[in-house]
Formats: structure tokens, C-alpha cells, sequence
């Protein structure tokens, strides 16, 4: 359970998944599309870690 609520791993490899998106934006990419994904996936996990994990440590 500790694994399923631990969201260090996923902020980590969200980071190097941004910065493989930028060097590969910045060599093929006009418009920053693979960036601007990998940065809403970012807020996207971060918004779940600040809202959902109280919910289920208050549950456990």
C-alpha cells in the first residue's frame, strides 16, 4: 500500500520524461507539443498527489 501511495517515483520519472521532451522539442519540433503534454502530465500528477493521497491516508 505504501508502494501504491508513494508518488516520488512517478514525479521522477515525470521529470526525465519532460526533459527527454524538451531536448527532443527543441531538435524536431515546431510547436512544443511533447513539452506542453509532458508538462500538463506533471500538473496532472502533482494535482492528484495534493488531493487524493489526504483522502487515503485519512481512509487508512
Amino acid at each position: 500500500m505504501t508502494l501504491a501511495l508513494n508518488f516520488d517515483w512517478l514525479t521522477n520519472l515525470l521529470a526525465i520524461i519532460f526533459v527527454v521532451a524538451c531536448l527532443y522539442d527543441a531538435r524536431y519540433d515546431e510547436y512544443g507539443t511533447l513539452t506542453l503534454s509532458a508538462a500538463v502530465m506533471s500538473l496532472i500528477v502533482m494535482a492528484i498527489e495534493l488531493f487524493v493521497k489526504p483522502a487515503f491516508d485519512m481512509a487508512l
